[in-house]
């Protein structure tokens, strides 16, 4: 199992604050580094913050194996 963190902020009404720690098999904790990471990343965020408008490189993405 790998923990990925999220942090950065995205806009809905305001700013608001991203700070999401995930768990998750190593495969899926991957894609966070690959090729595609922000494809990965929007669709986390938009998963967990539905409607909040982000940039995908403005997110810092750590990721723990």
């Amino acid at each position: 199992m790998a923990k990925v963190t999220l942090k950065g902020t995205g806009q809905l009404n305001g700013p608001v604050v991203i700070d999401k720690t995930i768990e998750m098999d190593s495969n899926q904790a991957r894609a966070f580094v690959g090729s595609k990471k922000d494809e990965v990343i929007t669709a986390t965020i938009s998963a967990h913050y539905p409607g909040v408008k982000i940039n995908p490189k403005q997110i810092g993405v750590n990721v723990v194996f």
